[in-house]
């Protein structure tokens, strides 16, 4: 295992470089440098286009409006912020260079200060800095990517609030009890016919492990909320053709994002869009029709609402209440059987042709929502029972932590596992050493989330989902 601990000083980097906006044209495009010759590589770029006395380069936090210059060639014109170290994003001097937005000027600025003697960094390269330089741990470093990625604003908030080090605090907390009862362990290991410290009894020793085992256990039961905020909830809309699935997809949205027609089996390929509903992201999948049929196409298209059906979370199986079912509503209804779902009755707007009794007698809830994708009527119960179907109604808002990272929940288990085992050697009467050999190997779990302890290739897997300029 590799051991990360926070710098007091910067680690001697080169200098590197990235854009650090997404592609296309927009407002500014930025290209950012951090490292030691950051300022010294711009400064040899940049023309200003007021000259001043004192030598502006040697503060912090100031901006300059000037012209970047290939030779007589001039670039962009661009603004020119300095951050000198320590107090930046890196802990090393960062410098941004606020070109005008589009490809081409950001491109050509990128490949001056690269011919210039910087490097091009890395997915996450920025980020990582400020981790190794001690500026973040590891769990602060993850809420960046976090926050870049939130679906919503409570996962933003819930991002927010671990890059405060929310989450951090709790781990380090747990980490410092258990550290000073393996003090104490270990003292009397040690020390056993010494008075070093006073004596801990089986029942003191018992008491304190419960009470961290449970603090962990509450942090491990968080994730079933924060991995929803996270990921999201994949939504598959499944049916028989032209029952008004895709119709139901475009009611959510409030916009016609998928084909309409009369015509059975429109819909061929699956089509994902994402919908807030109170603070819970879904993923909504409209799929094809599930139907026996010998065209090449609509066959694929049913293979991929199975699959889909596989993964989702929760299913709006979705039937036409205009007409009597039939055996494909059946055989809906068989495929769904082990997911969450909601039966929806849509074209309440047309005569009722089926008897909703039948509902029970195909295995589907008769707890239905009769709905009119065309009228909008029954949408805002739908939403309504969506959210209950997955956390009862409502997100907490007002989670102190929340675990949202599948390697956190991962970790806190290991860690738990460990304390387990420590109880369990405290009932069978076992010794102080045996009891510390699993506080200790607690103790160091818990550390891969800080980044503590940590190897090489968990912070490469962790960094590399970064995007290059962050």
């Amino acid at each position: 295992m590799m051991r990360i601990r926070k710098m007091k000083n910067t680690l001697p980097f080169d200098t590197i470089a990235a854009v650090s906006t997404p592609p296309g044209e927009s407002g500014i495009g930025i290209v950012r440098l951090s490292g030691d010759r950051a300022v010294e590589i711009v400064r040899s770029l940049f023309s200003p286009l007021r000259k001043r006395k004192e030598d502006e380069w040697s503060r912090s936090f100031t901006m300059r409006v000037g012209l970047i210059r290939d030779g007589k060639r001039t670039i962009d014109e661009v603004l020119v912020s300095v951050m000198k170290a320590p107090h930046t994003y890196t802990r090393e001097d960062v410098v941004e260079i606020n070109c005008h937005g589009g490809a081409v000027a950001v491109n050509e600025v990128l490949r001056l200060v690269l011919y210039r003697g910087a490097r091009a960094a890395e997915p996450g390269e920025f980020t990582k800095r400020a981790f190794i330089n001690g500026r973040i741990d590891l769990a602060q470093a993850e809420a960046v990517l976090d926050i870049v990625q939130a679906k919503t604003p409570r996962a933003l908030e819930s991002g927010v609030k671990q890059l405060r080090g929310v989450l951090s605090g709790e781990i380090v907390r747990i980490a410092e009890e258990l550290r000073g009862l393996l003090v104490r362990l270990e003292a009397e290991i040690d020390f056993p016919e010494e008075d070093v410290v006073s004596s801990l009894s089986s029942a003191e020793i018992e008491r304190t492990l419960r009470t961290l085992r449970e603090e962990l256990s509450g942090l491990i039961k968080s994730y079933d909320t924060g991995k929803i905020l996270k990921n999201g909830v994949l939504t598959v809309i499944a049916g028989k053709p032209n029952v008004g699935k895709s119709s139901i997809l475009n009611a959510f949205l409030k916009f016609d994002r998928a084909i309409v027609t009369p015509i059975p089996g429109t819909t061929r390929d699956i089509i994902e869009e994402q919908l807030n509903i109170g603070g819970i992201p879904f993923i909504l999948a409209d799929t094809a029709g599930i139907t026996e049929t010998d065209d090449v196409i609509e066959r694929e298209g049913v293979r991929r609402t199975n699959s889909y059906l596989e993964k989702a979370r929760l299913a709006l199986i979705v039937l036409d209440s205009s007409r009597p079912l039939d055996r494909r509503d059946r055989d809906i209804a068989e495929r769904t059987s082990s997911l969450q779902s909601i039966t929806i009755l849509n074209k309440s707007d047309l005569p009722r042709g089926m008897d909703a009794k039948t509902l029970v007698e195909i295995g589907l809830d008769d707890d239905y929502i009769s709905m009119s994708a065309l009228t909008g009527e029954g949408l805002k119960e739908l939403e309504e029972r969506m959210r209950e179907k997955i956390v009862g109604g409502k997100v907490e808002a007002d989670h102190g932590v929340l675990v949202t990272d599948a390697r956190h929940f991962a970790v806190l288990r290991k860690a738990a596992r460990e304390l387990d085992h420590a109880l369990k050697t405290i009932r069978e009467d076992g010794g102080p050493e045996l009891i510390a050999f699993d506080v200790r190997s607690s103790l160091d779990i818990l550390g891969n989330i800080t980044g503590e302890v940590t190897s090489a290739d968990i912070l490469n897997d962790i960094f590399g989902r970064f995007c290059i300029g962050k």
